[in-house]
């Protein structure tokens, strides 16, 4: 379970009491974001649902982040500064769960954005959708650093299982995309700090797996923006992220009895091959393998994964070389229509 402990604190005082009691606790953990957090926070504020607490966790940042906060916070009371030592994104989100009340808990990062109409959609969802949902989601549109939406994720929609949720290699995709109920963290505890990547999804996988209310209900609107893989931002560090995934796959696979557990390792190891990590590609293949052929030939991602095992050490690299290359070349084209448009 994810520890309930964190660093110590210390809390601005910019308090403010709603008339309305806030229906859901907005977190923001930040960490050297000061480019971007004033665009976040603007996003928080003009959602159409307004009965939020907004907590900004600002995690020992060394720019400007805190000050960016603090002048947004002086222009609306629903805004709160936490200052820590920096601990991680998931300690940062653990003590912004401690110091907020709402039934339910939006997280988005510093430096992506909402659509106004965010958690309006999302808590109707949450209110309306059947089964016992537990958190929900949306579908996400990602942007270079400038803030230029370049196109959106596929995403499913409809009830996620635990499932559903391994073998589409996590749906919610990003953190900023979900609306969680506060009784999933009071009964499964909170992020784990232990771990050094993939914080969110094993939080998401533990909720699936001990809550009461295990589902997770994707909604078909684009209503956040990701910035995409920002320079030093912990997603960029792949080994650290597929060490972690391999711990998570190990031991929640096994628990899926819909679906054959294999198809918890067919993205993965396709991503593994992709990105040159052939050790542990070549072992979630053989685990993906064992759901048969046949039933990989079915979908994009497994015949995606047929191609990249049989390939063969020297016909990865060709594959890598020529993947690179065609992406190379579709950012290219991206970064000189933004130059053109200034």
């Amino acid at each position: 379970m994810g520890s309930r402990e964190h660093p110590h604190s210390t809390i601005d005082r910019v308090r403010f009491v709603p008339k309305n009691a806030a229906v859901v606790s907005v977190i923001t953990p930040a960490y050297n974001v000061g480019r971007w957090i004033g665009e976040a926070i603007d996003s928080v504020r003009r959602q159409s649902e307004g009965r939020f607490e907004y907590v900004v966790v600002d995690d020992g940042s060394t720019d400007d982040t805190a000050d960016v906060v603090r002048g947004r916070a002086a222009l609306d009371a629903r805004i709160r500064l936490v200052s820590t030592t920096n601990a991680g994104s998931g300690a940062a989100r653990n003590l912004g769960i401690a110091e907020t009340t709402a039934p339910f808990v939006a997280f988005l990062d510093g430096d992506d954005r909402w659509h106004p109409e965010f958690l309006r959609r999302q808590l109707h969802t949450m209110h309306t959708a059947p089964g016992p949902i537990g958190a929900t989601f949306c579908h996400t549109r990602v942007m270079l650093e400038s803030g230029r939406v370049v196109g959106p994720r596929w995403q499913p929609a409809g009830p996620c299982d635990m499932d559903r949720f391994l073998a589409e290699n996590n749906p919610t995709h990003n953190g900023s995309s979900l609306v969680v109920r506060r009784s999933c963290f009071d009964e499964v505890g909170v992020f784990d700090t232990s771990i050094a990547s993939a914080v969110d999804l094993e939080m998401w996988l533990r909720i699936g797996a001990w809550s009461s209310t295990p589902l997770f209900y994707g909604i078909r609107r684009y209503l956040v923006d990701m910035r995409l893989m920002r320079t030093g931002s912990i997603s960029s560090n792949r080994t650290a992220r597929y060490e972690a995934l391999d711990k998570m796959l190990t031991e929640y696979a096994p628990m899926m009895t819909r679906l054959h557990p294999g198809l918890a390792f067919v993205q993965p190891a396709v991503f593994a091959y992709r990105d040159g990590h052939d050790e542990i590609a070549e072992r979630w293949a053989r685990q993906a393998l064992a759901a048969g052929p046949t039933r990989l030939a079915r979908s994009r991602w497994g015949q995606s994964l047929l191609g990249w095992h049989g390939a063969g050490p020297a016909g990865r690299v060709k594959m890598r070389a020529a993947r690179d290359g065609a992406r190379a070349g579709i950012y290219g084209g991206i970064s000189k229509v933004i130059q053109s448009v200034g």
